[in-house]
């Protein structure tokens, strides 16, 4: 597509967002304001955590990255810097928990990786994340190996695909490029079948007792599927496939890949002509039918979940693969989802406009045709008509509360909050010049 020239009110309307948000103590009485704290069933909505990708500081440096990998004589780096140091002292006194992207070690390496303008600085700070991946990822495994699949061991939010996908950056550590193996043959094994209640089912079956709620525990009894990007196969999918395409395989990766997208394809749906859908889960009792579901049970169309998520995952498996069918299942059906998106109310990442628009560019990139450059400008338009200009950070999220109440939420992370948004709005003006969208499986 075209690219906006550097002047343009979306990028100065990034840059506004970006100023706003140098200030730290502000950030943190805006987020932390009362109405911002909301629960979605039994799931509460975190507005902020300092150390975390998804609502905290690794995201804000990204912006900071990608805007002086563009504007390097604007003094972005200095505030990337200010907010980094930040980080290292917040995890000094809080310390890690976690390798994962979204609430971990992964995502501060990758924010880090983004400020370090390919590796001239903050390689200490990296190293020393690396060694807490080190040191932590192998138990998990090996804990793993162990018990049945919980949807966090293996998805790109707090698991091995997230994890990897960061990995896949590190080109020349020994130890990084062995962990990342051992990584992905964790994904192999992970389709190999297992046996559930009588019935041969793949690997990354989730019990009842590990679904996220109780809700979903009693609406599973026997357990379920999960076909989001966020949580569920794709995510694997764009993770082997990645590595593929960047010459790194273990035995049965191209297996497990095929295995996975049969899987997605077997059990969507043909609303009209080729057009498929996707529900977020499948049941075990409609494994055991054999076919797809008989109703469209719709939730959204985004990258968390959704036909564009999974579409991403097809085609990355499609170029992967080397196998043209498959990149046209995903581009047609890409295709069709964005002439008629539904349940999107958002401009942020995770469930919003934003994660749909990195999502067509990553498409186009992935097959080197100009799919979805009017497309594009349509979703940059309805990006913009969520601006509000009187409130300090640009663009709320936007969530749906029980009675479809919709309201507005102060949030600055990157999955649903501005920072999102502005990276995302970078990306679609000028291009992405670092490597953030790795957290999106990009």
């Amino acid at each position: 597509m075209e690219r906006g020239t550097v002047s343009g009110i979306e990028v100065e309307i990034v840059k506004e967002m970006a100023r706003q948000i140098s200030n730290y103590d502000k950030v943190l009485e805006i987020v932390n304001q009362k109405d911002n704290f909301r629960s979605i069933g039994e799931v509460p909505l975190i507005p902020w955590k300092s150390t975390a990708l998804s609502h905290g500081i690794p995201g804000i440096c990204m912006l900071y990255a990608e805007l002086h990998a563009h504007f390097p004589e604007e003094g972005w780096d200095d505030l990337g810097h200010q907010y980094l140091s930040i980080l290292v002292n917040e995890i000094k006194e809080k310390g890690l928990h976690t390798p994962s992207m979204f609430s971990g070690a992964a995502g501060i390496g990758l924010a880090a990786v983004c400020l370090s303008q390919r590796f001239t600085y903050y390689n200490g700070l990296i190293s020393s994340i690396n060694d807490y991946l080190a040191e932590t990822v192998p138990q998990l495994l090996a804990d793993f190996e162990q018990r049945q699949v919980y949807m966090s061991d293996y998805d790109v939010i707090e698991g091995v695909s997230g994890i990897a996908s960061y990995l896949l950056l590190i080109q020349e550590d020994k130890a990084m490029e062995d962990l990342l193996i051992d990584m992905l043959t964790y994904l192999v094994r992970l389709t190999e079948d297992i046996t559930v209640d009588g019935e041969t089912v793949p690997g990354w079956h989730i019990p009842s007792q590990h679904q996220f709620t109780d809700i979903e525990k009693k609406a599973y009894p026997n357990g379920n599927f999960n076909m989001g990007l966020a949580h569920g196969i794709p995510g694997p999918i764009c993770v082997l496939s990645s590595a593929l395409m960047q010459g790194i395989e273990v035995k049965g990766q191209e297996r497990a890949i095929e295995k996975m997208v049969d899987f997605l394809l077997r059990f969507s749906e043909k609303e009209e002509q080729d057009r498929l859908f996707w529900k977020g889960i499948i049941s075990f009792e409609e494994y055991q039918n054999g076919s797809p579901p008989n109703a469209v049970n719709f939730s959204r169309d985004a990258w968390c979940y959704g036909r564009p998520g999974v579409c991403l995952a097809i085609v990355k498996a499609g170029k992967a693969l080397q196998n043209p069918e498959l990149l046209n299942i995903g581009v047609q059906n890409l295709r069709y989802t964005i002439s008629d998106i539904k349940g999107i109310y958002s401009p942020t990442v995770c469930h919003g406009y934003s994660g749909i628009g990195q999502i067509m560019l990553a498409v186009n990139q992935l097959t080197g045709q100009e799919y979805f450059k009017e497309e594009l400008q349509e979703i940059k338009q309805k990006i913009m008509s969520f601006y509000d200009k009187d409130y300090i950070f640009g663009f709320h999220n936007y969530e749906s509360m029980e009675g479809d109440e919709v309201v507005p939420l102060q949030y600055v992370g990157l999955l649903d909050g501005a920072v999102g948004v502005g990276l995302g709005m970078l990306n679609m003006e000028l291009g992405s010049k670092t490597d953030w969208t790795k957290a999106l499986l990009i």
